[in-house]
């Protein structure tokens, strides 16, 4: 066979990871070549001129028909990055599809099956047109196919990709300057200028610190292991700045005034600093008992009763620590991507995706800078909003120049969800989400029985009102 015969073992090269993107692209030895970037968006000027990066694509990167995407798993790390990995894959293949619909898509895999959550590969399988695992024996032959004859790849979910597309060519795009956030920055900034005597948190001055550390302190008492959860109090108590900055679950100032915000303007909520609220997705349709553990949660969750739907609110940063590179942003960007996606996603009679109108309002509190890449620095507001956000506010629009959160009624962010009537009575709020989830649940009823999830039966029984699966937990550290 001609794969055989360029003496190219891709099988005996896959787990060393890059390596593998290698030995893929000169494998299928197309015009496009190796780590080409293909265009998904052109608004007509350099700086609205967005392309991505993919390992091959056929017949070129102008013209593109079909692309490959690799990933690979570390054998030794099983399970390391796969929900990411995962995320990232399925936002690349949102933002191809979104501009070429009818684009074939080809994932490969390395690794080996039990370096890879079964869900994942599950869900990878869903998604992409064909999907490739170097593992199994007739790999490199199915390859060497695709390689000959692009065209026997066929297209899945295209009525999905079309209409994701109208819905992106009739977004309204943010024409502002980019959002450039110093709120966490500037207030460890300030923390370490001043000089604190006490040894409690209360003494603090700032209020925004003041609940981070007030947090922090709270659980060090419950879990009687300080510096092993609410290290932050420790790092504070320490003068230890740079420990401080890196940790991320309780030296959250952007949460923190988004909770101090709901809470001074009598909105009845879920979530808080470091508290997460789970939310029902299609992983947990396509996973089953597999994604028990799959994080897909938001910040804060208030209701609506102007439009009947609950309010996300999402706090993102751009990352990159004291050097404020802003590495990470693309991939938090593909991941909202993918959040988008799974949050509407449901799966058909016919086993098929299907998209549903969005049922939620999508805030986004934005903190780092989200113009970093000069180029195009727009790109990243506007694949939040192509993920759904609806509204996107600067983390320190909530905060004057002392770093103190802003009265009520100039506050932005109480403003819009005065203008959304949101409760303010919690049982009400508690009644309005629990019917929200009860139905978005109740439709699994209507899934595949192979796909109905384990851990959502006790939720189909309408006897039995407990949603203990969407009860708000403890977040974990994002760097």
């Amino acid at each position: 066979m001609a794969y055989e015969r360029q003496g190219i073992s891709l099988r005996a090269v896959q787990k060393y990871g890059p390596e593998l993107e290698k030995k893929v692209s000169e494998f299928l030895g197309w015009t496009g070549g190796r780590k080409v970037r293909v265009v998904y968006f052109d608004g007509g000027k350099p700086l609205l001129r967005y392309d991505l990066q993919v390992d091959s694509c056929y017949p070129s990167p102008e013209s593109p028909d079909v692309f490959v995407s690799v990933t690979y798993c570390k054998p030794d790390k099983p399970g390391h990055s796969n929900e990411n990995k995962l995320q990232l894959k399925i936002g690349e293949l949102m933002l191809l599809k979104g501009q070429y619909p009818n684009i074939r898509s080809v994932l490969v895999i390395g690794g080996n099956r039990s370096t890879w959550w079964r869900y994942v590969l599950r869900v990878f399988e869903y998604f992409f047109d064909e999907t490739i695992f170097m593992w199994e024996d007739d790999a490199e032959e199915r390859l060497d196919k695709i390689r000959a004859d692009p065209g026997i790849v066929t297209p899945k979910h295209s009525e999905v990709w079309q209409a994701i597309k109208q819905e992106w060519d009739s977004t309204k795009l943010w024409t502002n300057e980019p959002i450039n956030s110093r709120l966490r920055r500037g207030i460890w900034e300030m923390v370490r200028a001043v000089e604190h005597t006490g040894e409690l948190p209360s003494s603090i001055s700032n209020e925004i610190v003041r609940h981070c550390m007030e947090t922090a302190y709270n659980v060090s008492l419950k879990r009687r292991a300080r510096g092993q959860r609410g290290r932050e109090w420790s790092h504070f108590l320490r003068r230890d700045w740079n420990s401080l900055l890196q940790a991320r679950s309780y030296f959250n100032p952007a949460e923190a005034a988004i909770d101090l915000t709901l809470r001074k303007a009598g909105f009845a909520y879920l979530g808080g600093l470091a508290i997460d609220v789970p939310v029902p997705s299609l992983l947990h349709f396509l996973g089953g008992a597999d994604v028990d553990r799959t994080k897909v949660s938001e910040d804060f969750v208030l209701f609506s009763r102007k439009y009947n739907q609950p309010v996300f609110i999402q706090s993102k940063s751009t990352g990159g620590g004291s050097e404020e590179h802003g590495k990470n942003i693309q991939n938090r960007t593909k991941e909202q991507l993918t959040r988008g996606l799974i949050y509407r996603g449901s799966i058909n009679a016919e086993g098929n995706i299907e998209v549903r109108q969005q049922d939620f309002i999508w805030i986004g509190l934005l903190d780092g800078n989200w113009g970093v890449t000069r180029k195009t620095p727009l790109k990243y507001i506007h694949m939040l909003q192509w993920a759904g956000y609806r509204h996107l506010l600067a983390s320190d629009s909530l905060v004057d120049e002392n770093f103190e959160l802003l009265p009520t009624d100039v506050n932005p962010l109480a403003a819009i969800l005065k203008e959304l009537d949101c409760y303010t009575e919690q049982s009400e709020f508690e009644q309005a989400w629990a019917a929200w989830l009860k139905e978005r649940v109740r439709k699994i009823e209507k899934e595949p029985q192979q796909m109905l999830p384990e851990t959502l039966e006790p939720i189909l029984n309408a006897e039995q009102q407990q949603f203990a699966f969407w009860s708000p937990l403890a977040s974990e550290d994002e760097e």
